[in-house]
């Protein structure tokens, strides 16, 4: 049984140049237009069946939000209908529908009100909002002043411990620390197939672990929707084309070394070092495809920098660093520790490249600085220029688990039976 059903909704803004185009048309006796329609949502169509749990994906502006907005009836949609079945919980901006001069306690029970359930329902669920929530004497104090953590808390504890039809959650786990966002995620896990989940959320991992099925959007149109990894796939494509779109090329000379096309140009806060070497501009590839994000085991990436170096520098090392998205070295490798020739770096224009192995590493997002430096070992070296976090990727263990941070396969097993 279906208890979401979206057809042909649209959501139109109208959009003036100036404060006096808006006055002219209110007062057009020809009724002139002096806007132009902009489509937040265009011609959406979906249905979410009882028990599913449905992530959102899609960049900024591509109208996931505006859509759960209408969802929930925060917004009335231009054109078309939505059918919502059952009774709705909606975490979709933090405190929303707090009174900040209420304690949180009397938020608990107004903010089940406009959920629709009785003070008798919300009897029977409160200490299990207090346990959930977790903040202490506070709960007793006005929401007003709450720090965020404690806001985003509350909010979920309410809107997911009442146990609803339907529970739409909008990007606010983002706030909360990285404990209680495991919490939460556990959760919606315990609450999936009982309830329909609804998600809008940045961690693509974490979709991809809850959900069975995405759908992604783009400028106001539904791309995709399916299976998650493909989700995803299709997520990185359409970021993609949007890089692609604003990417500044090389000169013809430097198109002709690498029969190449697109090239990112650093920005500066992101170099460091000595700079006797600049990495001017870099390019990477994923399996032959260029500035994914998304990536796997045994994926090959191929990397290659254009520099510009002062002198001559006979002693070349090439490296590069991934971290976390917390900032934590993972691993890295450099030219002088691995089992590959060692090469100079004339005076003026070079070009770099190498290729690495992605490992089987927990899923989630790590970044890749690339760096030049020179030296004959590692306690006698010089960094010359980093390029900090200048790849981002999107790991996926294809739904495999992975213990720790890398995963190291049983070589030998055996079994034997004692007498």
């Amino acid at each position: 049984m279906n208890v979401i059903n979206v057809n042909h909704v649209k959501k139109i803004y109208s959009l003036y140049e100036n404060k006096k185009d808006r006055f002219k048309e209110a007062f057009s006796i020809t009724g002139k237009k002096y806007h132009k329609d902009f489509y937040a949502l265009n011609d959406i169509n979906f249905s979410i069946q009882k028990g599913e749990c449905v992530g959102i994906i899609g960049l900024n502006g591509s109208g996931k939000s505006t859509l759960l907005k209408i969802l929930t009836g925060v917004l009335t949609q231009s054109d078309g209908n939505v059918e919502i079945r059952g009774k709705v919980s909606a975490l979709l901006e933090l405190g929303a529908g707090f009174n900040p001069e209420y304690t949180g306690f009397e938020n608990i029970y107004l903010n089940a009100m406009i959920m629709g359930f009785s003070k008798k329902e919300t009897d029977e669920k409160l200490q299990d909002i207090l346990d959930f929530a977790d903040i202490g004497d506070f709960i007793n104090q006005p929401v007003k002043v709450y720090s965020s953590g404690m806001f985003v808390r509350l909010a979920f504890a309410i809107a997911i411990n009442v146990e609803p039809d339907i529970l739409i959650v909008d990007e606010a786990l983002s706030v909360g620390d990285v404990f209680f966002q495991q919490k939460c995620y556990k959760k919606i896990k315990e609450l999936a197939g009982k309830s329909t989940v609804l998600i809008v959320s940045h961690d693509l991992n974490a979709m991809t672990k809850f959900c069975k099925r995405i759908i992604v959007m783009n400028k106001g149109n539904i791309e995709f929707d399916g299976e998650p990894n493909e989700a995803i796939t299709q997520y990185f494509k359409i970021k993609q084309g949007r890089i692609k779109e604003n990417t500044k090329l090389f000169s013809n000379k430097e198109d002709e070394i690498l029969n190449l096309k697109d090239y990112k140009i650093p920005n500066e806060n992101e170099y460091s070092g000595n700079m006797d070497v600049i990495i001017k501009k870099y390019f990477y590839s994923i399996n032959g495809e260029s500035f994914v994000e998304n990536c796997k085991r045994d994926d090959e990436i191929f990397i290659s920098m254009i520099v510009d170096s002062n002198r001559n520098i006979d002693n070349l090392i090439i490296g590069y660093q991934v971290r976390d998205k917390y900032g934590n070295e993972v691993f890295g490798q450099t030219s002088l520790t691995s089992e590959v020739e060692q090469f100079s770096l004339k005076d003026g224009k070079n070009v770099i490249s190498f290729k690495v192995t992605w490992p089987e590493i927990r899923e989630g997002d790590y970044f890749i600085t690339l760096g030049i430096g020179e030296g004959t070992d590692v306690l006698n070296q010089t960094e010359q220029c980093w390029i900090n976090n200048a790849i981002h990727l999107a790991v996926s263990t294809m739904g495999k688990t992975i213990f720790g941070v890398f995963n190291n396969s049983i070589e030998e097993y055996t079994v034997e039976t004692l007498k």
